[in-house]
C-alpha cells in the first residue's frame, strides 16, 4: 500500500498539481487539514485558487482521507466531495495502526502519548508548516510539511509517503527525498 501524505495547502491549485506528479501510482491519500483557506494569518500564494482547488480534488485519482485544520470551515464542506470536519481519522492498513489528525488541538508530546494510548504505528499531523518525522519507542510521528507555504529550515514545499514500511519526506520541486525513516 501506498499513501500519500499532504497538508497545509491553503488553497494553492499550484501546489496540489505538483502533489499529483508526486503522487503517481499512490493508493490513498491522508490530506491533514487547512485545505482551501490562508486563514486570517497565512499569506496567500500566487496561486490562491480554493474554488478550482476543490474542483481538482474532487477529481483526484485517488480516494483521499482528510482530517479538519484550524482554517478549515465549515462551508469548504460544500465545495468538497469529502468529509472534512473531523479532528481525527484512523486507518489501519498493512499490518499499520495510523492516526491522522491536523496538530493544531495538541502539541508534539501529547500526539506522541495518544499514539502510544491508542497503540498506532503512526500519527500523521500538519499545522506546523515543518516537515518532520521523529521515532518514539516504536511509534512514528510525521508531519508532511506544507505543499503551500513550507516553514522549513529549507523553505521547501514538501509531502510525503507511507509505503513499504518506510515513512518518506519529499521535495514538491522535484520529488528529492529529504528524508527517510524505516518503521520497526
Amino acid at each position: 500500500m501506498r499513501i500519500g501524505l499532504i497538508s497545509d495547502t491553503h488553497g494553492d491549485l499550484d501546489a496540489w498539481e505538483k502533489a499529483l506528479k508526486i503522487f503517481n501510482n499512490i493508493d490513498i491519500a491522508i490530506h491533514t487539514g487547512d485545505i482551501l483557506s490562508s486563514g486570517p494569518f497565512n499569506p496567500r500564494s500566487p496561486s490562491y485558487k480554493p474554488v478550482e482547488l476543490a474542483e481538482a480534488i474532487n477529481r483526484a485519482p485517488f480516494p483521499i482521507i482528510f482530517v479538519r485544520g484550524n482554517c478549515d470551515a465549515e462551508v469548504d464542506s460544500i465545495a468538497l466531495d469529502y468529509p472534512i470536519q473531523s479532528p481525527y481519522s484512523f486507518i489501519s492498513t498493512n499490518g499499520l495502526k495510523i492516526m491522522a489528525t491536523h496538530g493544531h488541538l495538541h502539541d508534539e508530546n501529547k500526539l506522541i502519548e495518544l499514539g502510544h494510548r491508542y497503540k498506532l504505528n503512526v500519527v500523521v499531523s500538519g499545522h506546523t508548516h515543518v516537515e518532520k518525522i521523529v521515532k518514539s519507542a516504536g511509534l512514528y510521528l510525521v508531519n508532511p510539511g506544507s505543499a503551500s507555504l513550507p516553514k522549513g529550515e529549507e523553505g521547501l514545499p514538501t509531502v510525503g509517503f507511507i509505503e513499504d514500511r518506510y515513512i518518506k519526506i519529499v521535495s514538491l520541486e522535484d520529488g528529492t527525498e529529504l528524508e527517510k525513516v524505516e518503521i520497526r
